[in-house]
Formats: structure tokens, C-alpha cells, sequence
């Protein structure tokens, strides 16, 4: 797919720091307000080059939306312990998924921008970071902790996973909102570390609290997928983005932006 002719990366500009630029401007502009332009001289790299790797704006939109679900999933052997005390697993999986999320701020903007706006509506697509080890620890240690008794039954990974995400990306999200309403900046490093402890308490108290077993599985429900639903990555499937072939199909690109 490559080509012997082709030039060479712009100076020490990648296709990992172009990623990087363009993370953080459609996660502050949105992808309307964004422009190849401005990710071309802030990345070192030309729009010659940007159309190469990713084919088009919204191939490189869709790249980065995938990146931005990678970064913030914890690495596996932070969430994974050798503790029998479900408890206690349970803990491990929240600290690191609560402070892998206040890490990366920019990924949580632009998710939520694509939420609002809808520019490739991500429902259709293949899951962005499919069957994640997250998941799996956590389906883990519900079954231990709702098998030795330590956990109450009705309660699935999907329950415990909307928690943490409504409580690291509100922070983010409602900052100026929370400062206007009632003076307190979630993103202080004071408030940091106490919705760290909310999301830690929220959950085992969720978990253990003796409440009536409901009848449900869980509070949440999984949409069954569609017989023809893609799986895998599928970054680029039907929105555009698939890597140019040759510089001439570039250049057509080039021209339809003038």
C-alpha cells in the first residue's frame, strides 16, 4: 500500500503526534471548527501527508475517537489483583479506571462532543474498543462477590460502568456549571481526589447495600446487536478515512477542499 516514491514523514513529524494535535483540537473546537490546516502546522506535518495516513477530516475525526476510548481504558495489570476479597478487586478496577479518566481530560471532551453532535453517529459503528479487559475484571468479580454473598444480586458491569462514567465525565463536563452554581470546581485537585472517594463509595455501597433482590440481572440492559453489526475495530468501515493508495487520489482530495 505504500509507496517507494511518497515523501517522507514532514521532519520528525508521526502519524502518532499528528493524532495528538488533532485529539486535542477537535476535543476544544468540535469537528466543525477544526481545520487540516491548523493540525498541519501544530503537528509539523503537511495536509499532503494528513490525507495520506487518514484519508480525509473525518477519517481522522473517527481515528481519534477510537484513540480517545483507548486512553481511557487502564492497562490490564493495573485493575487485575490476586485478592480473594471481592471487595477489595472491586477497588483496585474503580481507582484505576476513576484516575486513568481524570488523566485524560481531552478524550472525555471529545467523546462527549460526538455524543452532542452526532458527526459519524458512533451507534451504528463498530464498537470502539471492543471486549475490553474492563468489562471482563468486572463481570469477574460481580460473579465472586454475588457468589460468596459479599455482593447483592441484580447487578451487572454495564450498572457499575455507567456510575463511574456519569462521575469522572460530569466532572469535566460541569466544571463551569458547578463553579456558577454552588462554588465548588470539580477539577481542583482538592475535588479530585473527593469524587476519587464518591466513585470508590458510590459503588461498594451500590454493591452491598440490602436492598430487595428486584428479580432483574442488572439495572441496565445490553441491546442485543444486529445479525449484520460489525465486529471488531472497523475504524474506517462506510465513513471515509480509509488510507489514500496513491499520492494522485491525494491530490483530488486537496483540490475538492479549495
Amino acid at each position: 500500500m505504500f509507496n517507494d516514491d511518497l515523501p517522507l514523514l514532514d521532519d520528525a513529524a508521526t502519524v502518532d503526534g499528528v493524532i495528538d494535535v488533532a485529539l486535542h483540537q477537535f476535543a476544544e473546537l468540535g469537528f466543525q471548527e477544526t481545520r487540516l490546516d491548523s493540525i498541519a502546522r501544530l503537528s509539523g506535518m503537511s495536509k499532503r501527508m494528513i490525507h495520506y495516513h487518514f484519508g480525509d477530516k473525518k477519517g481522522l475525526y473517527h481515528r481519534c475517537l477510537t484513540e480517545a476510548a483507548h486512553r481511557l481504558q487502564p492497562h490490564a495489570d493495573e485493575i487485575v489483583s490476586d485478592t480473594l476479597v471481592p471487595v477489595e478487586g472491586v477497588t483496585r478496577l474503580v481507582d484505576a479506571v476513576y484516575l486513568t479518566m481524570t488523566e485524560n481530560p481531552d478524550s472525555i471532551r471529545l467523546l462527549v462532543h460526538e455524543g452532542l453532535h452526532r458527526v459519524l453517529n458512533i451507534t451504528s459503528l463498530a464498537n470502539l474498543v471492543p471486549g475490553t479487559h474492563v468489562s471482563l475484571q468486572l463481570d469477574k468479580l460481580l460473579m465472586q462477590g454475588q457468589d460468596s454473598g459479599a455482593f447483592r444480586p441484580g447487578i451487572g458491569a454495564e450498572d457499575i460502568f455507567y456510575l463511574l462514567l456519569s462521575l469522572a465525565f460530569t466532572r469535566v463536563t460541569h466544571r463551569d456549571l458547578m463553579v456558577n452554581l454552588v462554588d465548588v470546581d470539580p477539577t481542583s485537585e482538592q475535588n479530585t481526589e473527593g469524587i476519587h472517594r464518591l466513585a470508590v463509595d458510590t459503588v461498594l455501597s451500590f454493591l452491598t447495600a440490602n436492598i430487595p433482590d428486584s428479580g432483574h440481572g442488572s439495572y441496565l440492559t445490553p441491546d442485543l446487536p444486529n445479525e449484520d453489526s460489525r465486529t471488531g475495530l472497523g475504524i474506517y468501515d462506510d465513513v471515509g478515512g480509509d488510507m489514500v493508495d496513491d499520492m494522485g487520489d491525494v491530490e483530488k482530495l486537496l483540490a475538492e477542499e479549495e
